[in-house]
């Protein structure tokens, strides 16, 4: 119901859910009584990605289980190697180690590492097949697991699971649009597909924008001028439709008293004051800062756990106050800051 950093177990039976190192973690998990059970497994850091033992406190109440825990030992420190590495490069790599991981480990050992949580490395993990090209490994969208990947259509009507399924051991390379992993909206993605065994292994990666500062001031720009031409009611409605959300870009929308108008990402803050969302940080009121936007704009970086993925982003926020409404919206990467 609720796992706000790994998001796409939200729907998973917790007893389905199986460590790298095969441990039933979610079984564990799920003989919580009203007295609370401590559990011990790994799981992948926060921060970091890398797994490390976790010690998780857990506890029934009205038939619902609570938990949260604590990591062993410090975080890693190291930059992740997906960070500033050539996207095409890294999924070949990727896709190699997973093959090696394969035959050095076999199949059973294979299928439980890559569908568990510990296999994402970045927006990186891998979708695989039997030899009768039938899903077996899908980690982001598990409910394909069983599927013949040649039934895989987009919605553009391109056969994009037949063109994997050609793939050779020298390997194909595949465009098309796959949902982005925030916003779920579809977007160009590029994937690589090999096969050993008969069995289908692949990866991929979204394509860049080349200057994604500049597509999202214009995405403010035209929501204004859409306010401008259409009034307040007809923006509300516009940008709270799929129709408003463009890639990754979306509009956040908050009055003159900063009560969140429109929030597509997050509806359930709808008539929220957007200075109180992250009141609780000791460190930095984020909402405070999106607020102090003027007509001159302003941009404002976070840490944003991906939606979808494991991937720690960094969410690049620009603000514009017009007519006394705040008008938002921000794009993703794995860069700190915003370039000059």
């Amino acid at each position: 119901m609720a796992h706000p950093i790994f998001p796409h177990l939200i729907g998973t039976d917790i007893k389905d859910v199986v460590g790298s190192d095969g441990q039933e973690l979610g079984e564990e998990i799920a003989l919580a009584t009203d007295e609370g059970i401590w559990v011990k497994y790994l799981w992948p850091h926060p921060v970091s990605r890398v797994e490390q033992r976790k010690v998780t406190w857990a506890i029934r109440h009205d038939g619902l289980i609570f938990a949260s825990g604590y990591y062993v030992g410090g975080p890693e420190t190291e930059t992740p190697a997906w960070r500033n590495a050539d996207p095409r490069e890294y999924t070949i790599e990727y896709v190699n180690r997973a093959v090696e991981r394969y035959e050095r480990d076999g199949l059973e050992s294979f299928l439980q590492f890559y569908n568990s949580v510990a296999s994402f490395e970045g927006e990186w993990y891998l979708f695989a097949t039997d030899a009768d090209d039938i899903y077996h490994v899908h980690p982001l969208l598990p409910h394909l697991i069983g599927v013949d990947i040649k039934d895989v259509v987009g919605s553009d009507g391109y056969r994009l699971g037949e063109a994997l399924a050609e793939a050779t051991e020298e390997g194909v390379w595949v465009e098309y649009l796959w949902p982005h992993p925030v916003t779920l909206k579809e977007v160009p993605k590029v994937g690589y597909a090999v096969r050993r065994d008969g069995m289908i292994f692949a990866s991929g990666y979204y394509v860049r924008v080349d200057d994604p500062a500049r597509e999202t001031v214009a995405y403010v720009e035209q929501a204004i001028e859409y306010y401008k031409t259409n009034g307040l009611e007809a923006t509300i409605a516009h940008y709270s439709s799929e129709e408003g959300v463009v890639g990754q870009w979306g509009l956040t929308l908050a009055d003159e008293n900063n009560i969140l108008l429109v929030a597509h990402l997050t509806p359930q803050l709808l008539g929220t004051d957007l200075t109180e969302i992250s009141r609780a940080r000791r460190d930095r009121n984020v909402g405070e800062e999106l607020a102090a936007a003027t007509e001159d704009g302003i941009w404002v970086s976070s840490i944003f756990p991906n939606a979808r993925t494991s991937e720690l982003l960094y969410a690049h926020t620009w603000a514009v106050r017009y007519d006394g409404l705040l008008f938002m919206s921000r794009y993703y990467d794995d860069q700190p800051d915003v370039p000059e």
